[in-house]
């Protein structure tokens, strides 16, 4: 067991030219608008990972088998958004020339913005599926365009259809925004009166999709560690379910876990994020 790759793995399921996948960690929370903590998220999910079993319950596989290469953290409070945007891409573009699919491991959400660009210079006829309680539509945000908060609004700036789900907190402007540009988000009351919301789902995706998953669009009872939580969000199972189903319909080809707050004394976030991550591989091999 190696306590600095996911999963706990060693050996040939790590090495960088047998593996699928890149568990690509990226600490920054500078632009973090409450509370503080995500860039410590990386290291700790990564650590906890060691703990999950390698056996899928739910899929009855071993899906750690095509490879996952864990690799060094990048990331620091000292760059700029700017700076911080243009190692993730960069970094990513060198993966992905190699044939790798990202896993990327947040940090706050703004990690996301250079990921999600590489994947649509990558694939083409891509969407994504935003999984937020937050919708993350501001243009700009306490003077940065790369913040956080404008991360959708900068994949919207990119031509990519986008598809959000659990997203319940969101200003006036924004909710304007969405209604003037027919932006199709699955708010939790929308869930609660659509039965088949996840085949909905599925149906408007294009045929390769990234997954951005912000922790907290999960509820807060579920998942406590993270910078701004909002109660009223998707359960484990739902955001699982979802996950699966995209992955046997459509080719997930990248994905991030963000906004995961380590809190004192308690695992819980971190695990969940770990599962979720496991789940995200294993979604991509279906």
């Amino acid at each position: 067991m190696n306590k600095d790759n996911f999963l706990g793995l060693d050996g040939d399921f790590t090495d960088f030219e047998k593996s699928k996948f890149v568990v690509f960690p990226i600490s920054y929370d500078k632009t973090a608008s409450f509370l503080k903590g995500t860039a410590q998220a990386p290291k700790r999910i990564i650590e906890v990972s060691e703990q999950l079993e390698l056996f899928d319950e739910q899929l009855a596989e071993e899906f750690y088998r095509c490879g996952i290469h864990t690799h060094k953290q990048i990331g620091s409070n000292n760059l700029t958004p700017e700076e911080l945007f243009d190692e993730v891409y960069r970094t990513a573009k060198k993966l992905s020339s190699q044939n790798k699919t990202i896993l990327g491991l947040g940090g706050e959400h703004s990690v996301s913005i250079g990921l999600i660009k590489c994947a649509n210079e990558n694939h083409k006829n891509m969407s994504v599926l935003q999984i937020d309680a937050h919708a993350d539509l501001r243009d700009e945000y306490e003077d940065s365009k790369l913040s956080h908060a404008c991360v959708m609004k900068r994949v919207f700036d990119m031509g990519i259809p986008a598809i959000g789900v659990g997203i319940r907190s969101f200003d006036k402007a924004q909710y304007e925004f969405m209604q003037q540009n027919n932006l199709d988000i699955y708010t939790p009351w929308r869930i609660g009166e659509s039965p088949n919301w996840i085949d909905e789902i599925v149906s408007k995706l294009s045929d390769n999709v990234y997954i951005t998953l912000d922790i907290d669009g999960l509820d807060c009872s579920v998942v406590p560690g993270t910078g701004t939580p909002e109660p009223g969000g998707l359960g484990y199972q739902q955001v699982v379910d979802l996950i699966i189903k995209i992955g046997r319909t459509k080719k997930i080809v990248g994905a991030d876990i963000v906004e995961v707050m380590p809190i004192t004394a308690s695992h819980t976030s971190e695990f969940i994020a770990a599962r979720l991550a496991y789940k995200l591989i294993a979604a991509m091999q279906l």
